[in-house]
């Protein structure tokens, strides 16, 4: 039963909800938080998915569920509904359904129709200087984290014109703020980049003056940063403590490049996003007072 204030329903209803969707955006429809409705599933002994399931399943993945453990009864769960909220403008949080990652994303040869963070940051790369690496460093804050040389500026736009594409295709949020791109997934945002690598190259010192003293360690040679011409995407989340828990860089190698590597970034990035998450809810349960259920068993 079912009215304006309140919700009734079983234990195995909530079960097959919270493995129908992820438990952040059920937890909206009743106006609370996932923490919230995560307590009712630890009252109830209702499994929910584990780290990384909808990032598995929405790369592709078969992904096992976890059974709901027997108990002698089914009892109704009461859940008191909340009145919609304005939450996706105040956080951001894009509520409508996502779609699956793309099977294939394919990088143009030529930039044509870019989005538009895109082209504000062509525009603001290419008025910007070479550092004494070669890499080009922005003029202006407002400009996608893109670090690369004059000679490789146009493919690293390229990647990433398709990459905010797909993710735009997919529900995700795009923001830039203070030099850092930003993608808003499930109400956390993660920061990604493209750079391009410097390799070492042994330049020829200017000629030692003979008539001066005895410089010690003197080398007729000297190494020197250039630019290597091969690039990289990272999950630059600077302060967060990722450690080992997900892949943080897509580099080209001898065998594969960047432009494959988009489908597999997106899925990287999708699991770093939940793992923000659970350890930023789990820092939050150790500094506040825990929230008071409001949901009971009745008879």
């Amino acid at each position: 039963m079912m009215d304006q204030k309140s919700i009734s329903i079983r234990r195995h209803e909530l079960y097959k909800l919270v493995w129908s969707e992820p438990i952040s955006r059920l937890a909206r429809k009743y106006g609370y938080s996932d923490v919230w409705l995560a307590k009712i599933c630890r009252r109830y002994n209702i499994p929910r998915p584990g780290r990384g399931y909808w990032a598995r399943k929405q790369a592709g993945e078969r992904v096992p569920t976890t059974p709901l453990p027997k108990k002698h009864d089914d009892p109704l769960i009461e859940i008191s509904v909340r009145p919609p909220t304005t939450e996706k403008k105040k956080n951001g949080v894009n509520n409508a359904p996502l779609r699956p990652i793309p099977k294939t994303i394919a990088v143009p040869e030529l930039l044509t129709n870019p989005h538009p963070l895109v082209e504000k940051s062509a525009q603001v790369l290419e008025t910007g200087k070479p550092n004494r690496a070669g890499i080009v460093v922005p003029s202006k804050g407002n400009c996608l984290d893109v670090r690369v040389s004059r000679d490789c500026l146009d493919r690293a736009l390229r990647i990433m014109d398709a990459l905010l594409k797909a993710l735009l295709r997919i529900g995700f949020d795009i923001s830039v703020k203070d030099g850092s791109t930003l993608v808003n997934i499930d109400g956390v945002s993660v920061g990604i980049s493209v750079s391009e690598d410097t390799k070492r190259r042994r330049m020829k010192a200017a000629e030692h003056d003979l008539d001066g003293y005895y410089r010690f360690g003197y080398n007729l040679y000297s190494d020197r940063a250039i630019p290597s011409g091969s690039l990289s995407l990272a999950i630059d989340d600077i302060g967060f403590p990722y450690g080992t828990l997900t892949r943080k860089t897509w580099r080209d190698t001898e065998t594969n490049r960047l432009e494959d590597s988009l489908r597999s970034f997106i899925s990287g990035l999708i699991k770093a996003a939940g793992v923000k998450k659970s350890l930023e809810q789990k820092k939050a349960a150790r500094t506040h007072t825990p929230e008071n259920l409001e949901g009971h068993e009745t008879s």
